[in-house]
């Protein structure tokens, strides 16, 4: 007999795409911690920061190959 895990994997990718992203977004928001989510929060603080910092011409930006050290 399958595991609960198998049955419920091949009633999911029976899905639709738009229907099996919802899942995914459902069961990973099901794990997240609170640190996790005040994380998030942080950087999205942070990134609106930075881009208003940006857009005011208080700080440049980087090529990506400089920023990493790497090209992709």
């Amino acid at each position: 007999m399958p595991t609960l895990e198998k049955q419920l994997a091949t009633v999911a990718l029976a899905l639709s795409p738009r229907k099996r992203a919802k899942l995914a977004g459902l069961i990973l928001d099901s794990i997240e911690t609170k640190r996790d989510r005040a994380v998030a929060a942080a950087w999205a603080v942070e990134a609106e920061s930075r881009s208003r910092a940006h857009r005011k011409g208080l700080i440049k930006a980087v090529p990506l190959e400089q920023a990493f050290g790497f090209s992709v």
